[in-house]
């Protein structure tokens, strides 16, 4: 039966209720309501409740609660500590209340609400605790965790297996991971639930076929997006913003940002473009966010400063790494990209000269209109079709270029025929999302 559930990511950034609970106790903490707010309490109560209503044996409590601990022991009377732990959650709820002021509001502001298929999500859940029962400790862990899943709750029940993996500890291939991020999606987990502790065995980073698990932008066009404007200033800097362009997040291969960001970054800088066309491309890229050259570097010096963070991040991984010449742009798409950015060069344009002064009489950005365009052609035609095309789409957003639906749906196949993520074209030129 389907029901609609609040995402969990809206209350929580990480791991919560009985689950968080047991891994904490597994580091030998002691067995309370963990600190935190009315929000963590209510977690831990109802999962906590969820096990008791559920009938469950408690040597079957026992169990899983061992497994996902580590192997401590929480002792025979499981039910009798799930007890506990209700009337300790309890009580921190009722305090919180207690020390509102008569009156007042509590803004909950408007949670997503996600529709979980129940007994479908517990079909899910019991697959994947099947197919690796057989490597956890213990031969009845894996029956106990399907008897949690099944007569308990699907979402309680995926969380302590997770634990399980996790500590005992089951290496997973990069498709099982995938697997369980679904599973994490479709009960609306932060995103750090499922990745954080897991033991994962990733392919290489440099596998070309990983650019699709980019949820959207990556490389050069990413690190440009990153020292837009000022804004940039007010939140890191210039070391901090390339480090974050190598950042891989949850469910990239380790060092794939790094390694990608490297290769645009090598094609430009050993590219026959003058130094004057990269930094209109940088600079126009950036909405003039960040001028190298301001601090007495020349804009290849600039590229080289990023080239060196890059290796540092891929020696973290491979101690031997050495950047080698980058592979040849693909320029199969050449023809296709130079027409999109011939189509959309006058619309490109009026934004850069508009842009932030509208209605001016005078200004710095009449005269920068008329190099972004040049050299972003140039990267296209020169350089690396595929990175001229990603520029063109962070170029569009930071000028808020708009879009028509039948450029949209053309940007969105050749997006695919590059190997983009499902989000990348959208998140950067979608023409009916609010900017």
């Amino acid at each position: 039966m389907e029901e609609p559930r609040e995402v969990r990511f809206w209350r929580f950034e990480e791991d919560f209720g009985i689950s968080l609970l047991i891994a904490r106790l597994g580091t030998g903490l002691t067995p309370v309501v963990p600190d935190g707010d009315a929000d963590d309490a209510r977690a831990l109560r109802d999962d906590a409740r969820l096990l008791l209503d559920s009938g469950l044996p408690a040597e079957t409590l026992r169990t899983v609660w061992r497994a996902a601990a580590g192997g401590q022991d929480p002792g025979p009377d499981v039910p009798g500590l799930l007890r506990r732990i209700v009337e300790s959650a309890e009580g921190r709820i009722a305090a919180e209340a207690a020390g509102s002021a008569p009156g007042d509001t509590v803004f909950d502001g408007n949670p997503p609400m996600i529709t979980v298929d129940e007994p479908a999500m517990r079909k899910a859940v019991c697959a994947e605790v099947r197919a690796v029962s057989h490597r956890l400790t213990g031969s009845d862990v894996g029956t106990a965790l399907e008897r949690v899943t099944a007569e308990a709750d699907a979402d309680l029940g995926f969380r302590l297996f997770l634990r399980v993996v996790k500590a005992t500890p089951v290496a997973v291939t990069m498709e099982r991971y995938d697997r369980y991020r679904a599973i994490g999606d479709a009960f609306g987990y932060p995103a750090c639930l499922v990745h954080e502790g897991l033991d994962v065995h990733w392919p290489r980073f440099d596998d070309g076929s990983l650019r699709r698990r980019f949820d959207d932008d990556f490389g050069f066009s990413l690190l440009a997006g990153g020292f837009y404007s000022d804004l940039w200033q007010h939140s890191h800097t210039v070391d901090e913003g390339i480090r974050g362009a190598v950042f891989d997040y949850s469910g990239l291969v380790p060092g794939s940002s790094a390694y990608a960001l490297l290769g645009d970054t090598l094609r430009l800088s050993r590219s026959s473009l003058s130094d004057d066309a990269l930094a209109a491309l940088w600079l126009g890229a950036t909405g003039y966010g960040y001028d190298p050259r301001d601090e007495g570097a020349g804009v290849r010096q600039w590229l080289h400063r990023i080239a060196e963070l890059c290796v540092e991040r891929l020696r973290e991984i491979d101690p031997a790494f050495t950047a080698g010449a980058p592979a040849p742009g693909d320029s199969r798409e050449r023809d296709a990209v130079l027409r999109e950015l011939r189509e959309i060069a006058p619309v490109l344009t009026r934004g850069v000269h508009d842009s932030p002064w509208y209605g001016a009489t005078t200004s710095p950005w009449f005269e920068r209109s008329g190099t972004l365009v040049p050299a972003l052609e140039q990267v296209v035609d020169q350089v690396d079709p595929d990175l001229g095309f990603r520029l063109l789409l962070r170029c569009v957003r930071a000028y808020e270029v708009p879009v028509t639906d039948e450029q949209y749906a053309r940007w969105t196949a050749l997006g695919d025929r590059f190997g983009y993520g499902r989000k990348h074209v959208a998140y950067l030129a979608d023409p009916h999302a609010e900017r």
